[in-house]
């Protein structure tokens, strides 16, 4: 082979054709930022390769944790800051948006909302403009920064939303930094007033928290202060001479109302039925409609969830928020309802065609009314976003149960039924009403009552809770009739019940205190506080949190008026709705608050003999004094020197046995479990055996004055008697007292 073989001459390496590098093409494409990073999935498959979806993973920019951030004397100015950990976050999102042609701030439909869109959007503002020319400050003023919202994660929904970008609304935003800065007034000036005077960072006060806290702590003084009163109820089995009976209810003596107040009274009445002679006075029949529910609000879901599926408000709202950003099913991640955060019942025209289109395919005629269901909001309703419904009835629960987790479709199942049956018929019932007279030395009127269902209606998919049908009496009007057994029972009235997470909830909703947005956060903030503690279903006041109560409702007693936070979120609104200024509002409220903490300062005293008292006796572990300490789970006994390192506690007595009359201890089995137990049971004298595994309640038998035991569960909290030779029971009212007002269809 020749040396130079296979080499190219200089002449020829000249001759041969480069490659020229190719010029990459700028990146471009439009930018939509949403909250969540889950309902990326559910939206960048609607679109085209122009979009791509981004999370600003909630807020980015806050005010500061450590201090108040808002400067009072300049016209209430807030000092915002990038969230500790989220730099690198907002740093992605400006990467992104520098190449972007367009940024479509997609947050949650809500005021929130509407704020973190206009934090975010100034900060990319001010990241990506090149323009030199001045723009007001505050105002995002890019022609590429649009936002745009979305009632419900579809296509369509989206796609519209797309073609109507608009700009931030500042009303909104003007009306959630009021919001912010109003809670921050308060909370960080109280707070450490608080603080100072228990000597303890644990405590804390807040607006709509303090207020709550209050509805909670005068609930559980009417309970304290309650005092059973004895009544008796008497029943009684007719027949008449064919055999038809019929078991009715002592409704009325000498035409008022039954009032047997004693076991003297009722051996009179028993004595004078005996001698009396019975007779059918009359037999109604009438019939009934039994309108629709509207479609569900925010509070509405919240407490049919409670009662139907037993989910607290905190577990409701992060299922409805993984149903609402989207859940996979065959044609891809699809959000299966509208909005959670809502407090009006109005339906879009998408909707309600919708869903009378189903209805017509789907159900025999009678079962559609003639023109749609229109439901009254509730006064001071924001009315921003409609009712929470379905995105499509064609998904029926049922269609698609094997792609949702047991949760999931528990509670889809119920937003799908309530919305569907709020567009039928009323439900018809036949109502009979039979009453008997007996006469004898007084008059007594026995009443009995009963419905069946005629025609169902709406209750063909969505059943009315807690509806028993008795089998109506074939009795006739002047039927003559025998009393063939008499039932007396001794009862004794019961305190007003203690509010279940949903009751409390609405209670907040009818008083106007917070919105659909703050109820879950207020009550998981008493949580955390150790303010209240959860028996079953319902809510008490902890020591801690009647302590402080005790404290705001001194100083602070507007703070914590229900009236004065609801005239508040009225104020909100107004301001949302551009007919009143933010800092005329902040400024009237803040002068006469600012007297109240000046006074409040000046008359700080030392509070802590409430969560600390001494007991007289000293450690027996290190010396120390011994206290009476209010911790986040209650009362106990512990060493002055615990900050020492000294950590011996004991428990307090938690009532009186009712075998020995000595003090009842909680105490631990091998096994961890609790029970209650007798200081006497190492005692060699008495050996008192008495133990309750109940947990004590905090009311004596009406009867016996014994200690009670509560028994929890799902349905309620029955109290029983621990004395033997009692055992009276009675069942605690925990239902949800406060109903939703159903509207008019």
């Amino acid at each position: 082979m020749k040396e130079n073989e296979g080499k190219k001459t200089k002449g020829e390496a000249k001759k041969t054709p480069q490659k020229k590098p190719v010029k990459a093409k700028s990146a471009s494409y439009k930018l939509i930022i949403v909250e969540s990073p889950t309902k990326i999935k559910t939206i960048q498959k609607f679109l085209s390769s122009d979009y791509r979806v981004a999370s600003s993973k909630g807020h980015l920019i806050d005010l500061p944790k450590s201090q108040m951030g808002i400067d009072i004397d300049n016209q209430f100015k807030p000092r915002y800051i990038t969230i500790r950990g989220k730099g690198k976050d907002l740093k992605e999102l400006t990467t992104q948006a520098k190449k972007a042609e367009q940024i479509l701030l997609a947050t949650d439909p809500d005021r929130e909302g509407e704020a973190i869109s206009w934090l975010l959007g100034l900060s990319l503002q001010k990241a990506i403009s090149s323009s030199d020319s001045p723009s007001e400050v505050g105002v995002v003023s890019d022609a590429r920064i649009k936002r745009i919202e979305f009632n419900e994660i579809t296509e369509t929904a989206v796609r519209n939303a797309l073609e109507n970008p608009r700009e931030i609304d500042m009303d909104k935003v003007a009306s959630q930094q009021a919001r912010r800065i109003l809670d921050r007034l308060v909370g960080y000036t109280i707070s450490p007033i608080i603080q100072e005077s228990f000597h303890s960072r644990r405590f804390s006060a807040g607006r709509v928290q303090s207020a709550c806290l209050k509805i909670l702590c005068d609930r559980e003084e009417e309970i304290e202060k309650f005092k059973p009163q004895e009544f008796w109820d008497v029943s009684g089995k007719f027949e008449n001479k064919s055999g038809k009976s019929v078991v009715c209810k002592l409704a009325k003596i000498n035409g008022v109302n039954t009032n047997i107040r004693d076991k003297a009274a009722m051996d009179k009445v028993e004595s004078d039925l005996a001698k009396a002679d019975y007779l059918v006075q009359s037999v109604k029949n009438s019939e009934r409609n039994i309108n629709p529910r509207p479609p569900y609000i925010t509070s509405a879901l919240q407490r049919d969830a409670s009662t139907r599926l037993g989910f607290r408000a905190q577990k409701t709202m992060r299922i409805a928020q993984s149903l609402y950003e989207g859940v996979n099913l065959p044609e891809g991640q699809t959000g299966l309802i509208t909005y959670m955060r809502t407090d009006s019942t109005r339906i879009s025209e998408e909707g309600l065609n919708m869903a009378r289109d189903f209805l017509k395919k789907n159900f025999a005629p009678e079962y559609l009314p003639p023109t749609p269901n229109i439901y009254a909001g509730k006064k001071g309703a924001q009315d921003a976003h409609e009712a929470i419904r379905p995105t499509s009835v064609a998904r029926t629960p049922e269609s698609i149960k094997n792609y949702l987790d047991r949760d999931q479709y528990r509670l889809y199942e119920l937003i799908y039924n309530r919305f569907l049956s709020s567009q039928m018929t009323p439900g018809v019932d036949n109502n009979v009403s039979l009453d008997i007279l007996g006469k004898s030395e007084n008059e007594y009127t026995f009443r009995f009552s009963t419905s069946a269902v005629k025609f169902d209606g709406f209750r063909a998919i969505f059943p009315m809770e807690g509806e028993k049908k008795e089998k109506a009496p074939k009795l006739v009007e002047k039927d003559k009739v025998q009393m063939m057994e008499m039932v007396k029972e001794q009862k004794f009235t019961t305190p007003p019940p203690r509010y279940t997470e949903a009751s409390l909830i609405l209670k907040m909703e009818n008083s106007g205190i917070g919105r659909p947005a703050t109820y879950v956060p207020t009550i998981g903030t008493l949580d955390k506080r150790g303010y209240i503690h959860r028996a079953g279903k319902t809510l008490k006041p902890a020591p801690l949190g009647r302590v402080v109560n005790d404290l705001v409702n001194r100083f602070f007693p507007d703070i914590v008026d229900e009236k004065f936070t609801a005239m508040m979120e009225e104020k909100l609104d107004l301001i949302a709705e551009n007919k009143l200024d933010r800092v005329s509002m902040l400024s009237t409220f803040y002068a006469p608050f600012d007297e109240e903490v000046q006074k409040a300062k000046g008359s700080i005293e030392d509070l802590s003999h409430h969560i600390r008292v001494p007991i007289g006796r000293e450690c027996p572990k290190c010396g120390g004094e011994l206290y009476k300490k209010t911790g986040k789970n209650g009362i106990f006994i512990g060493c002055s020197n615990f900050a020492s390192g000294c950590r011996y506690n004991e428990s307090i007595p938690v009532g009186v046995c009712p075998k020995c009359g000595g003090n009842l201890y909680k105490r631990k089995s091998k096994k961890n479990r609790i029970f209650y137990g007798c200081e006497n049971y190492s005692n060699e004298e008495i050996h008192c055996d008495f133990l309750m595994n109940l947990e004590p309640s905090a009311q004596s038998c009406p009867r016996c004055g014994s200690i009670m035991g509560q028994q929890v569960r799902k349905s309620g909290i029955t109290h029983i008697c621990q004395n033997l030779e009692c055992g009276y029971v009675m069942a605690e009212n925990t239902t949800d007292e406060a109903s939703e007002n159903p509207g008019t269809p």
